[in-house]
């Protein structure tokens, strides 16, 4: 009986509120007049996007954002002028993020075009050109791995994807085409087989963004966490101040590779892209920026045991210490080699690029 006398009081107390007007009336608001045409963010392909694959005829996921000031009505996407997909039910009215598969990508130059309507009859048209190539043959001497990170996660020289932890992004203004652009918990890994030669190299266009104010860049970590094995590639410093580090072991010790000022930047003055290098031999190891040496340091062998993984953009898994995890920053062109370049071979990388 108590319960039916307050549900009967909750909802006289609901009807006296509506009388009283405690419960804003919905008042339409006008949308205005069309004043602007649509406006399209092309994300993947981008102008000049290379695709290489193995096969003949590939697929490619098709992504873009049209926004409108009013009404979004159809949107048509075209390849080389044929039309393969139409979109015209928009859940947002607005905005519409798309995203589809197109699975017949031929070895071409081709031109894809988005054109957006909106209920006015206002067009806007963007194009953007690509070309699937054959498949990437490695520039240097010794390259074993390549990723351009061209709006795609891929490896070229083993046509191989990561896995992807976490949700990086990309950057439309990379050193080449687009460009990994990093984020909180967010990197890719790759198995090490095949990596593990006495010799070993990594080359890598840079955009610092100091924070975190440490991170992991490059590292092939031991599923133990001894800084005993494998390597670490990372950064640590301030705001102003981020000094890039190597770590190696040789199974019974670690070394360190820490140029200190010399291998520094101040990423409120240097905020474009820097090259970075590091080289690893049964002797050596030494860390370079734009192509000149900041420090070297004399070991025995890198140990390989238990490095299952190299992971690129963090020092996680495997090195978690000091919290060197994610890395915000951008990376481009990355390049590993199975050997230990000299210092003539950076040098000509970097020019190169």
């Amino acid at each position: 009986m108590k319960r039916i006398t307050k549900l009967l009081l909750a909802v006289l107390t609901l009807a006296l509120g509506c009388q009283e007007g405690y419960i804003d009336d919905i008042k339409p608001v006008q949308a205005g007049a069309d004043t602007a045409a649509p406006a399209i963010t092309m994300t993947y392909p981008l102008e000049g996007t290379l695709i290489r694959v193995r096969e003949d005829v590939t697929s490619m996921n098709v992504r873009f954002t049209v926004s409108d000031d009013i009404e979004i009505a159809k949107v048509v996407v075209q390849l080389n002028g044929e039309q393969i997909a139409a979109f015209d039910d928009f859940l947002d009215y607005r905005k519409a993020v798309k995203s589809f598969v197109y699975d017949k990508v031929t070895t071409a130059e081709h031109t894809l075009t988005v054109t957006a309507t909106d209920i006015a009859g206002k067009s806007t048209t963007q194009s953007v050109k690509f070309e699937k190539v054959e498949p990437y043959q490695p520039v240097y001497e010794g390259e074993i791995f390549y990723m351009p990170f061209d709006g795609e996660n891929i490896e070229l020289v083993s046509i191989t994807n990561p896995t992807i932890v976490g949700n990086p992004g990309f950057s439309n203004s990379g050193k080449k085409g687009s460009a990994y652009a990093g984020a909180n918990d967010a990197y890719l890994t790759f198995p090490s087989a095949g990596l593990t030669n006495p010799g070993f190299s990594a080359s890598l266009w840079y955009k610092v963004n100091a924070t975190p104010d440490r991170a992991g860049i490059l590292t092939l970590g031991s599923t133990d966490k001894s800084r005993n094995k494998g390597f670490r590639f990372f950064r640590e410093g301030s705001a102003t101040n981020q000094t890039f580090k190597l770590n190696v072991g040789n199974g019974a010790a670690e070394t360190w590779v820490d140029g200190g000022a010399a291998a520094s930047i101040n990423p409120t003055t240097t905020t474009g892209w820097v090259h970075l290098a590091f080289t690893i031999s049964g002797t050596r190891a030494a860390v370079y920026i734009n192509g000149q040496l900041v420090r070297e340091s004399t070991y025995t062998s890198m140990s390989w045991a238990d490095t299952e993984i190299l992971s690129i953009g963090s020092g996680a898994p495997n090195f978690v210490e000091w919290n060197h995890l994610s890395d915000r920053s951008q990376i481009d062109e990355l390049r590993i080699f199975d050997k230990a370049l000299t210092e003539a071979e950076v040098k000509t990388i970097f020019e190169d690029n």
